[in-house]
């Protein structure tokens, strides 16, 4: 269940369709085992007076044996292009994905 945490986001920046083209990149690699309806966007937009000029985008995975470093490379690249298609070519972006072992992690969805 991949969460997604994008960083110095502009309030002008349409939330909406960051939110599906980066569901859509995570899924654009089926191997990968990411299912569209498990991943939770979390924007944070910059503070008032804030002037980022990096936007962040922090990817929790669950490892798994296809998610090997030239995968997450690719799709790393992949939604890094993806959110520069609705912000603007301009726009700088960091895109980071980290697996986590889910057999020692815990966590609960209620």
């Amino acid at each position: 269940m991949p969460r997604v945490t994008a960083f110095n986001l502009r309030k002008s920046d349409d939330l909406v369709a960051i939110e599906a083209a980066l569901k859509a990149a995570l899924v654009s690699l089926p191997e990968m085992g990411i299912a569209e309806n498990e991943i939770d966007l979390v924007p944070v937009l910059a503070p008032d007076g804030f002037h980022a000029t990096v936007t962040r985008i922090d990817v929790d995975l669950w490892e798994r044996s296809p998610r090997t470093k030239d995968a997450l490379q690719e799709l790393a690249t992949r939604m890094a292009m993806a959110f520069k298609e609705v912000v603007g070519a301009d726009r700088r972006v960091k895109v980071v994905l980290r697996p986590y072992d889910v057999e020692k992690s815990g966590w609960v969805s209620l």
